[in-house]
């Protein structure tokens, strides 16, 4: 018995396939009335994950591995993360305004 209510569990909260698709949705549905800034949020996002894939990488492979650090990969990774998503920001506002305001609440 024990056994299925760890099955419903998991099914629920860890393995639920709609919740992940809800999640990744957000920001689409907040930015795909225009096509100008739907796109604009695409190339942020991909810009985003090309490189936080290459700089934790670089970060994993030479900095913590070699110091023994992998307990802090977690923290490293938000903290690649965080300061990516803030350089986009910042350039949007610098070098895009009307695209920074297109996005709305995705950029404050």
């Amino acid at each position: 018995m024990g056994e299925y209510i760890l099955l419903a569990v998991s099914c629920v909260l860890v393995n639920n396939i709609l919740l992940a698709q809800y999640l990744g949705c957000c920001p689409f549905m907040g930015t795909s009335k225009k096509m100008e800034t739907a796109i604009g949020m695409g190339m942020a996002v991909i810009f985003v994950l090309v490189m936080a894939g290459a700089i934790t990488w670089l970060i994993e492979a030479y900095v913590l591995k070699p110091f023994n650090l992998e307990y802090l990969r977690t923290i490293a990774f938000i903290l690649v993360i965080a300061s990516l998503v803030q350089f986009v920001e910042m350039f949007l506002r610098k070098s895009i305004p009307a695209l920074y305001k297109g996005l709305g609440i995705f950029c404050r």
